[in-house]
């Protein structure tokens, strides 16, 4: 496959609420390793089309993500890459508009979303046969297996697309299935950028030049552009079915006829996992008596007797209990807990920043006190800071850090500490090679993340 004319386009904004705790907005299904161990959804799906040579990829995301995405990038080798962050959501119209200003005339967007499971060779041949289409859109449909209520479908014949259907209930979806001549919308769209361009100039010129107007009030730095918030949260939020799709006079359609999986829920995640002998999912270290047909996770040693049909997430910070054929419903307690603004559903215990990653050990902003447990990676360091209220203890477990306190700069190695007075100029930076762990104590009488007052910093966050 040449790469002169071929571009991926990755959208991978969605919080995955249905899977949560595991998934949480600030880190989400996408990029979690839920069905491999080596690699997540996200990685897994760059990697399915990088044999093919793309000529770059181009990945649409929540701005908070972007960081974490240049890291997975990065450790799947690939390097031909802009990472586009939107500070706010506005659906997949203004995605793929977005990245038609940065592939060229003549290129192909091949659009994918980070969160499906595929047959990676059946995949490849479906999108292959797509690309030979020359100046005509063209969209890959999964072949149905069932009725499904959850999904849209492509009517279509032959090879043409004849007119897509919104979501449709029982009834009419197993008349589908038994027509045989609709598909699963899968979300791949292989798009000529001329075409969609001018399909998008046609049918949402407001639209497509709102996106050209946030893209150059914006800067890109080291691959990365977060676009300007205030231009961007003016676009109209609109799919690009609605927008163009379900406009379209004309279009092709591949047929996929292997497995696929959309991971959006307990559920379809237990469906396409590994199960041992009692129909059961047990990754960690579960003692299992008389339990069928579950999925039980956790960090530590649980035993259950006499369980049936049952998923149970037990994170550091949350449980979770539910009936398998119940968890699309996880989405209401995520919208509960959002509406007391708790951080549950935003963090997980263990925190991921552009410098590493935090976990709090013990205590709460209000109780006067907290310790937390920082890794710092190499070459990284924390933004130039103080705190109004809190003074804090740092105690190095591991690595060489550069530590500076007002105007002085210490060098600690393990098993070293520093105390920083309330309001005192500091800042942690790693030193070596290896990453950098330290006990944080935090003593005072609010101890929350928004007592921070930032001087300098490496990430943008002044």
């Amino acid at each position: 496959m040449e790469s002169s004319n071929f571009v991926v386009t990755v959208m991978c904004g969605g919080s995955g609420s249905r899977l949560w705790p595991k998934s949480r907005s600030n880190l989400p299904k996408q990029f979690l390793k839920l069905v491999d161990k080596n690699y997540t959804m996200f990685q897994l799906n760059c990697l399915n089309i990088k044999n093919l040579n793309p000529k770059k990829y181009i990945i649409i995301c929540n701005e908070i993500h972007t960081f974490i995405i240049e890291e997975q990038l990065k450790d799947i080798g690939v390097d031909n890459y802009i990472i586009i962050g939107e500070p706010i959501g506005r659906d997949t119209c203004a995605a793929i508009a977005t990245a038609t200003w940065f592939a060229n005339k003549n290129d192909k967007l091949l659009v994918l979303t980070a969160d499906h499971v595929w047959n990676k060779q059946a995949l490849c041949e479906s999108v292959e046969k797509a690309l030979e289409n020359e100046d005509c859109i063209t969209l890959v449909g999964i072949k149905p297996i069932y009725a499904e209520t959850g999904y849209g479908y492509i009517h279509y014949e032959n090879d043409n697309i004849l007119s897509f259907k919104e979501k449709p209930n029982k009834e009419t979806a197993e008349k589908y299935l038994e027509n045989g001549n609709y598909l699963w919308n899968s979300g791949i769209f292989i798009l000529p950028n001329k075409v969609i361009i001018d399909k998008l100039v046609k049918h949402e010129n407001e639209l497509y030049n709102d996106v050209i107007l946030a893209i150059t009030n914006s800067v890109v730095k080291n691959n990365i552009m977060k676009l300007n918030k205030e231009y961007f949260s003016k676009i109209k939020a609109i799919s690009i079915d609605f927008a163009v799709m379900e406009k379209q006079e004309s279009g092709k359609i591949i047929c996929y006829d292997d497995y696929w999986c959309d991971i959006g829920s307990f559920e379809a995640l237990y469906n396409n996992s590994n199960k041992d002998e009692n129909e059961n999912i047990l990754p960690n270290d579960i003692i299992p008596i008389e339990t069928k047909n579950c999925y039980i996770e956790s960090d530590k040693l649980v035993a259950t007797i006499g369980l049936e049909d049952l998923v149970i997430i037990d994170d550091k910070d949350v449980l979770l209990i539910a009936k398998k054929d119940k968890t699309q419903l996880v989405k209401n307690v995520v919208k509960t807990l959002e509406q007391s603004n708790r951080q549950e559903t935003k963090f997980h215990a263990k925190v991921f920043r552009p410098w590493g990653w935090y976990m709090n050990i013990e205590g709460n902003n209000h109780g006067g006190y907290k310790v937390k447990r920082i890794g710092v990676n190499p070459g990284k360091r924390l933004s130039l800071q103080s705190h109004y209220k809190r003074s804090e203890h740092w105690v190095i477990t591991k690595g060489i850090a550069q530590v500076q306190v007002g105007k002085d700069f210490i060098t600690l190695h393990k098993n070293q500490h520093v105390y920083i007075p309330k309001e005192t100029l500091h800042r942690m930076e790693n030193i070596g090679n290896e990453v950098v762990e330290f006990i944080e104590t935090q003593i005072g009488e609010y101890l929350g993340e928004d007592d921070i007052v930032r001087y300098e910093d490496d990430f943008g966050r002044v």
